[in-house]
């Protein structure tokens, strides 16, 4: 099937290989053959994967290097998603011309009737097309624009920098704005998305103790190596990096009257460093954001990114008629970004250890105890078994409902075992945080929707 020779070593590590059987998509966006080769067994549509694949890849081809703004420099010649189908799975990494995916095969669109409109995409759906958009934009973002710590790519050892939020997080934030930018989904449902990324950030409390600056230095003996204290001690780069970037897109917006954006921060990245090799220093990312919206962005920096501040996204969304909602959660599995079935004066009036339950049968295993909860507070740990409250049996499945029984301030009795040693505690329960984000959008402003039509409407790129 050929002869391939690869220039270098380096090249060479970075095309994947694989050999086998697999299911062909392929289409062309803005001149660029791609194709995705799906290995697994797997039933899809494949002309719908195709058409939104197409016009995902198609925005951010457009926002880097479309006229009037982009070079029209695209490059690479090809690009393929090798995708592997499961039954569980999720995951992917980037390369210069090519990703490697894992996907749930339930994920992927279901065969329909040609006849039948489009839908929005299933929840699952959309979880995979921002998957591949999030890798597809690291063809620029940490693939060619890198930071300097990482220039000249090197295997021998551990590469430390505090930019690592702007790599994964900025692309975390584009990733998702991509598909509503494409028309693959529309504005309430990224603003579900938003709100399930924030929701994940509100909830730890690591994001009071670590900045995502500190978060990216220490991933390799932090966020890599989790365990049952991450979520006090740890913030995401990720998931904080996105409403950081969120915020600094909006900031640029308001401090040029809409005329710049974040996009145009991640053209001047591409031309200066993309294109040319050269490493972006430390303050790289700032100095080029200050640059393009015309004021000095160092309190924002010092707030957001060296700081632990939370990002006040109801300001800075108010003008493009975006509300933030904040209420308790409904469950142990609430992920945001939709109200609540119930009013939020009932599940503020439920009691809540501060925990969160694992896997384990014999009784409810304690995977995290949250800070400043009722569980800290009483003396319970990571690692107890949580075995009745009140004298009732407790397992996963039951102890947010024997403690959501009892109000804020009731007090429980809790027995548990800490390895083979049975505690006996009185628990003082505490009423839920308010760390469950949802988003909606404020009718009758013409002003505002025009400013987010702007921003958010198929095809625009500013």
């Amino acid at each position: 099937f050929g002869t391939y020779r690869a220039a270098s070593y380096h090249q060479l590590v970075d095309h994947p290989v694989e050999m086998g059987t697999w299911e062909s998509v392929e289409f062309t966006t803005e001149g660029v053959p791609h194709q995705m080769a799906i290995t697994g067994r797997a039933r899809f549509d494949r002309e719908r994967l195709a058409r939104d694949l197409a016009a995902v890849c198609g925005e951010h081809l457009r926002m880097f290097h479309a006229a009037p703004h982009g070079d029209g420099a695209i490059p690479i010649a090809r690009y393929l998603f090798l995708t592997t189908a499961l039954g569980d799975g999720y995951g992917g990494l980037e390369h210069m011309d090519s990703t490697s995916l894992i996907c749930k095969r339930d994920d992927l669109p279901k065969p329909s009737p040609t006849s039948t409109p489009l839908t929005e995409p299933s929840d699952g759906y959309r979880s995979f097309l921002g998957l591949c958009s999030h890798e597809y934009f690291h063809l620029w973002n940490v693939k060619r624009i890198k930071p300097a710590a990482f220039s000249p790519d090197r295997l021998d050892g551990e590469r430390y920098t505090r930019l690592l939020w702007a790599f994964e997080g900025v692309t975390s934030y584009y990733d998702d704005l991509a598909l509503v930018r494409a028309g693959v989904i529309n504005v309430d449902s990224w603003l579900e998305l938003l709100g399930r990324t924030a929701t994940r950030v509100l909830r730890g409390a690591g994001r009071k103790r670590q900045s995502i600056a500190d978060s990216s230095f220490d991933a390799w003996i932090k966020f890599y190596r989790p365990d049952e204290n991450t979520p006090n001690a740890v913030v995401s780069y990720y998931t904080k990096g996105a409403l950081v970037a969120l915020a600094l897109d909006l900031i640029i917006r308001k401090a040029t009257d809409d005329r710049c954006s974040l996009d145009d921060v991640m053209r001047a990245l591409w031309t200066r460093h993309g294109k040319t090799g050269v490493g972006v220093a430390e303050d790289g990312v700032e100095k080029i954001a200050s640059e393009v919206a015309g004021v000095e962005l160092r309190q924002f920096f010092d707030e957001y990114v060296r700081g632990t501040a939370d990002v006040p996204l109801g300001p800075l969304l108010a003008p493009y008629g975006i509300e933030l909602v904040l209420r308790p959660a409904e469950s142990d599995h609430d992920q945001g970004g939709k109200g609540a079935k119930k009013p939020k004066e009932d599940l503020a009036a439920r009691g809540v250890l501060g925990v969160t339950v694992g896997t384990g049968d014999d009784g409810a295993h304690l995977a995290h105890v949250h800070d400043g909860g009722a569980a800290q507070a009483a003396g319970l740990s990571a690692g107890d078994i949580v075995m009745a409250v009140d004298g009732l049996r407790a397992t996963r499945g039951n102890l947010a409902r024997l403690c959501g029984e009892r109000a804020p301030g009731a007090c429980v009795h809790v027995h548990a075992f800490r390895r083979d040693e049975l505690l006996e505690l009185d628990v003082v329960l505490k009423a839920p945080e308010h760390d469950v984000a949802y988003f909606t959008l404020r009718a009758g402003d013409v002003a505002a929707d025009q400013k987010r039509a702007a921003w958010l409407t198929p095809g625009k790129t500013t």
